[in-house]
């Protein structure tokens, strides 16, 4: 099975289709960041959490300490 696409565009439109410009590189770096953020925010809670329930010596215990 052979596929053949052809594509007419300028030299500067293929450019900005298939070669990173300056706006694509600035948001996959603002992405990133973003990304990073809320994943490390999401770890923090969850760390935050597994701990309370862990070493809350006012709520029900594990192990039948309640």
């Amino acid at each position: 099975m052979n596929v053949r696409i052809d594509i007419e565009c300028t030299p500067e439109e293929f450019k900005e289709l298939f070669i990173p410009s300056e706006k694509q590189a600035e948001f996959a770096a603002s992405f990133q960041q973003a990304m990073m953020k809320g994943m490390q925010q999401a770890m923090l809670d969850s760390m935050q959490e597994t701990f309370k329930q862990q070493f809350n010596p006012f709520g029900p215990g594990r192990g039948g300490r309640e």
